[in-house]
């Protein structure tokens, strides 16, 4: 998994401590990105019926109650459960335009006598039933959306790509081709808790079921924050979520597996980096992008790198076999070493060895100090 970063202050600041920060979602520059409208599916009846009886907490028979919401329950079951719970779903006290529930008495009468008139008392209660899930489901989204707004805005989120090639990122996210892309093993921890987007073209439903179930209602939430639209396909996403936004947080060294350099990017900077990687996890890779000459692509190229303590100590070796105590000028050490260094780059150690009290210069040439 690859992250695309300019090179700055705060870039090699994480670089150093090894450390990754989790952005606050409302700075993300899709204003649909995590807050986009919640499509809340209409809640079963059986998920309703089951949390009616949990907060009510009344002795219902689920069965029956859930026969008369989908008007599929035998007379006999349904005068058991109106004289069972009647009282307790009309007020009889106050007047009611319907008169066949005037009273309690009068309703059970009516379904004890009338045969036909059966199927218009189911659909009285389960008229009754349907309001309430009505203003159930409404509970449901505005809940939603609070927590939404109250715990997705503290939310932390940090990005990555299964890309580390596409133009538009190294454009978009790495100072257009000036910064880097770093290479993380999404096998170790914080990196193997992401969670991949997915891309659609309608915002997708929330099923309300899900939202009761402790056990599946992290499917809904990823809907909410791993959801975007098709117009950011390209950037392959993948994000790792925490608690809290605008904070870092660690992670192993070894987890750094390669960086990237854009086609652009500074060799100061490149010197910059790598010295900083270099001394935390020697077994980092580096590359340089490359542009293709027959397509619109860039690729990776492996580069060497070597820290100046690792150059330095190649050189007092070198010059020691070549030389030993002996004088010796920067064309004799680069007509040697030609391959390796350049005169100026030869030029540039030597005088810094002088500088370290390891060569003594006198009169252009260079001898090792005994």
């Amino acid at each position: 998994m690859f992250k695309f970063s300019p090179i700055n202050t705060y870039a090699l600041r994480n670089l150093q401590k090894n450390q990754i920060y989790f952005n606050n979602p409302l700075k993300f520059n899709d204003p649909f990105d995590t807050f986009h409208p919640a499509k809340i599916t209409e809640i079963t009846n059986e998920k309703f019926v089951d949390l009616y009886c949990r907060t009510t907490k009344r002795n219902f028979d689920k069965r029956k109650l859930l026969g008369i919401l989908e008007n599929n329950v035998s007379k006999k079951d349904f005068y058991d459960f109106c004289d069972k719970h009647l009282d307790y779903l009309f007020d009889f006290k106050n007047p009611n335009n319907n008169q066949v529930l005037r009273s309690k008495d009068d309703f059970l009468e009516h379904i004890k006598s009338q045969e036909g008139s059966k199927q218009e008392f189911i659909e009285n209660i389960g008229s009754f039933f349907l309001q309430i899930k009505l203003h159930l489901q409404k509970t449901i989204q505005e809940t939603l959306d609070k927590v939404r707004q109250e715990s997705f805005s503290k939310i932390g989120v940090t990005c990555f790509s299964k890309n580390n090639s596409n133009l538009l990122m190294w454009s978009h996210y790495a100072d257009s081709h000036q910064g880097f892309c770093l290479e993380f093993d999404s096998k170790i921890e914080p990196f193997s808790k992401h969670f991949e987007v997915i891309y659609r073209s309608e915002i997708p439903n929330v099923i309300s079921d899900l939202l009761f179930d402790e056990e599946n209602d992290t499917e809904s939430i990823r809907k909410l924050l791993s959801y975007k639209s098709l117009d950011w396909k390209h950037e392959e996403e993948i994000r790792i979520f925490h608690q809290e936004s605008n904070k870092s947080y660690f992670y192993s060294p070894q987890a750094l597996k390669a960086i990237y350099f854009g086609i652009r990017t500074n060799p100061s900077d490149i010197e910059i980096v790598c010295s900083i990687v270099k001394a935390q996890n020697p077994d980092v890779n580096f590359y340089i992008m490359e542009k293709q000459s027959d397509t619109f692509s860039i690729k990776p190229k492996l580069v060497v790198y070597n820290t100046v303590m690792e150059i330095q100590s190649t050189l007092i070796f070198i010059i020691s076999k070549l030389f030993k105590n002996q004088n010796f000028t920067v064309k004799q050490l680069h007509d040697k070493t030609s391959d390796k260094f350049s005169e100026i780059q030869l030029e540039a150690h030597l005088n810094d060895l002088t500088r370290k009290k390891v060569l003594i210069r006198n009169n252009g040439t260079f001898k090792l100090t005994n």
